[in-house]
């Protein structure tokens, strides 16, 4: 093959007046370290997909230090494709972003079948896939009836690929899971063994609830479906308001025997109380903001003030208001009593975290939120793994019921500033353990002691409830939840500690 692909993305990017030559790079011509990604080694890509991927890093990168300005993947515009000639035959040869940039120029009908007969391919790009910022590049360069099609015969691809705007993949994964939880019944309807009608049965199960976890509650924010893998127990997140366009994004990371099947719908729920906890928080702020101070004026100039207030203040308000998104992350097969002993799952669970949290700094560009993350039991030593791989940063990061990891300092956290807080209630059996090597809780950790035993709320007054136990943390009316989401609204100045 004579680099069709590697040529479209670089003269594509030429064209489009990033710099330098239509030529497809050398690898040599850019350090590796330009990716900064595990899943661009190169063992799993071919010479010329590492072109690809070094071209677009580097070129990306190059204006990631103008401040202000609109990211870079926001500049480009998709150029012709009629001088490459990919057919399914070449495409079946492709790999990694290679293999995006031919899929996105087949038609339809050729898209499909080749998703049909090739599913080991979407299985393998999914499974190493290129660096988000290069997903993002690449997605931002197709044009509307590109992203159609491949959202139509790659629902699965499109919907979990990180790097491709959350909302267009909750639209590609509901599709995705109307279409499996068709097929999985239609299976069952046909002769089987004992084993694969229970394998069967059990993804039916699965995906029902995450049918059902996508409904909204009563005047609750819509929800979006942005992972699915239906594989195994299955990964899936629900994500509460908008996450593209959100000011705040929470992410809720599970522990100990949070499945997909039995736990989507609740840990959703959960994630709503989080998100009308914040709301709440933000409306409060806002009501202060535009409160008027009382000052010695005469009365009739106190009445047009006032009129003038009334009829400004609702707009200043509304003008001013941030927004939120909340997602309920259960984007690892979580261990149940019989495998929470060992660390595999926590690894992998990292890995997966990291990579969702670099598609949403990958895909916001220009325009970041403000990113928390609030982590429960075993689902805290995912994210401490998660961040002291320092890959991505993170705004603040809450741990509850931890029972710690290997990394002995919150120093060692991809954290801002002191944003790191550890909440331990009273009989909660994980707390103080150290199981996984460190205790979080521990002043030698250096992380901020967050109130969970009850207290009363910094602006309002109202008192707030204690936390007892392993499963009491999100319980609304919480110090504890009203804390996590005056951090997560950037407000922790105002939570409580532990004394209070």
């Amino acid at each position: 093959m004579l680099f069709e692909a590697a040529a479209l993305v670089t003269a594509s990017l030429a064209l489009a007046g990033v710099g330098g030559t239509a030529a497809v790079p050398e690898y040599s011509a850019f350090g590796a370290s330009a990716l900064g990604s595990s899943a661009l080694r190169s063992s799993e890509f071919g010479a010329s997909d590492l072109g690809v991927q070094e071209a677009l890093a580097a070129r990306l990168s190059d204006h990631q230090g103008d401040v202000g300005s609109a990211p870079l993947w926001a500049q480009l515009e998709v150029q012709s494709a009629t001088s490459v000639d990919i057919d399914l035959t070449t495409l079946r040869s492709m790999t990694g972003p290679n293999l995006l940039v031919g899929m996105s120029q087949l038609p339809l009908a050729d898209l499909s079948t080749f998703a049909a007969d090739f599913p080991t391919h979407i299985d393998a790009l999914l499974a190493a896939p290129p660096q988000a910022a290069v997903v993002t590049a690449w997605w931002t360069m197709l044009d509307s009836s590109q992203r159609a099609t491949l959202t139509a015969a790659t629902p699965q691809l499109v919907g979990n690929l990180d790097g491709v705007p959350l909302a267009q993949r909750s639209r590609a994964n509901e599709s995705f899971l109307r279409d499996s939880l068709t097929e999985a019944e239609r299976a069952l309807d046909g002769v089987l063994s004992a084993d694969e009608r229970s394998r069967l049965s059990s993804r039916v199960a699965m995906l029902t609830q995450v049918a059902e976890a996508l409904h909204a509650s009563e005047d609750g924010p819509k929800r979006s479906l942005v992972l699915l893998d239906t594989r195994g127990s299955g990964r899936a997140a629900i994500a509460l308001g908008n996450p593209d366009t959100a000011d705040y994004i929470g992410y809720l990371v599970p522990g100990m025997n949070y499945q997909v099947e039995p736990q989507i719908v609740n840990w959703t729920t959960v994630a709503d109380d989080l998100y009308r906890e914040q709301a709440d928080v933000l409306a409060d702020s806002v009501a202060e903001r535009v409160t008027p101070e009382p000052t010695a004026v005469t009365a009739s100039v106190r009445l047009g003030v006032a009129s003038a207030a009334a009829s400004v203040a609702p707009l200043a308000a509304a003008a001013a208001s941030p927004t939120i998104a909340t997602i309920a992350w259960i984007g690892y097969e979580a261990p149940d009593l019989f495998s929470v002993g060992g660390l595999d799952r926590a690894e992998a669970g990292a890995d997966f975290l990291e990579t969702s949290w670099a598609g949403v700094r990958a895909t916001r560009g220009g325009d970041q939120p403000f990113v928390s993350v609030f982590a429960h039991s075993y689902g805290s030593t995912v994210a401490l793994l998660a961040l002291a791989n320092g890959s991505v940063e993170v705004d603040a990061l809450v741990v509850v019921g931890s029972p710690g990891s290997a990394i002995q300092s919150a120093a060692k956290l991809k954290v801002t500033g002191d944003n790191v807080f550890v909440g331990k209630a009273d009989w909660d059996p994980a707390v103080n353990s150290a199981f996984f090597g460190s205790d979080p809780g521990a002043a030698s950790y250096g992380a901020r002691v967050l109130g969970v035993r009850g207290g009363t709320d910094a602006r309002t007054g109202a008192t707030l409830a204690g936390s007892l136990g392993h499963n009491d943390y999100f319980t609304p009316g919480t110090e504890s939840l009203h804390n996590m989401a005056l951090i997560g609204t950037d407000n922790a100045e105002l939570a409580t500690d532990d004394i209070e």
